[in-house]
């Protein structure tokens, strides 16, 4: 498996992030894990093409996790490059459908895909599998609709939890895995309680047993902000802070 950061921000502008987004590289697949505002132009920064994606999994709806899904459908139809044959699956919450034919309703035939089909797959709690990969998800603590998800494939685990507060749900998610996203937006004197910080993450990390923390969805506060040092005192595992287009093989 390999996990490469695209963005790694939040809805603040910052010159050094841009929102959530990243790419999952497993079983020969390539999946991309939220899609928010600047992932798409980003992408081949990464070293990646965004034709050859073969699955979106979407955390929830909020515009930066998924603001850049329909500029992704604008390329896919207008790109005169864009070969692509294959049918994209995405993945989304509870209300992703309905959101989905919304925004069709709203761009036209802008976004209408001619080549291949866009496959809809809405979740809640959910099991189920995809080229071989085992994934799951968890109703996590942000939104109505939101949820993390975890991917198992030759006995190592991959998990993102999205935005979320601390919650029993993302431990279960993140249980015995080897690395896991986790957002870290605010210091712990600036969090509410729908999201993470270096406490509540750490403390996560520590009763699901992971064994590589990567904290992201960082809002500009943080950058200046002592994250690991005080993550380090819940979490006594493998601590790194998130930076856009860093690859990680596990």
């Amino acid at each position: 498996m390999k996990y490469t950061f695209i963005g790694t921000g939040s809805c603040v502008p910052n010159e050094n992030r841009l929102s959530s987004g990243g790419i999952l590289e497993i079983a020969g697949k390539l999946i991309l894990i939220d899609c928010g505002t600047g992932i798409l132009h980003n992408i081949p920064k990464a070293g990646y093409d965004y034709c050859d994606i073969d699955m979106i999994c979407i955390t929830h709806l909020h515009l930066d996790h998924i603001n850049d899904f329909a500029a992704l459908l604008f390329a896919f139809r207008n790109d005169p490059d864009c070969k692509r044959k294959e049918d994209l699956f995405v993945v989304g919450p509870d209300g992703f459908e309905d959101f989905y034919n919304k925004m069709k309703d709203a761009y036209g035939k802008s976004i209408r895909i001619e080549n291949f089909d866009i496959k809809i797959r809405e979740v809640k709690k959910s099991e189920f599998e995809f080229a071989g990969i085992a994934i799951s998800t968890e109703k996590t603590f942000h939104t109505d609709e939101s949820i993390g998800y975890r991917f198992e494939f030759n006995e190592k685990t991959f998990c993102a939890s999205g935005d979320t507060g601390y919650h029993e749900n993302v431990i279960k998610l993140c249980k015995n895995a080897d690395l896991a996203v986790l957002e870290c937006s605010l210091p712990e004197e600036k969090c509410i309680d729908i999201h993470l910080n270096p406490k509540t993450a750490g403390q996560i990390a520590e009763s699901a047993g992971v064994k590589k923390l990567l904290l992201t969805h960082l809002y500009p506060v943080m950058e200046n902000y002592p994250i690991v040092k005080k993550c380090k005192k819940y979490f006594s595992g493998d601590i790194q802070v998130a930076e856009n287009f860093r690859k990680y093989v596990f």
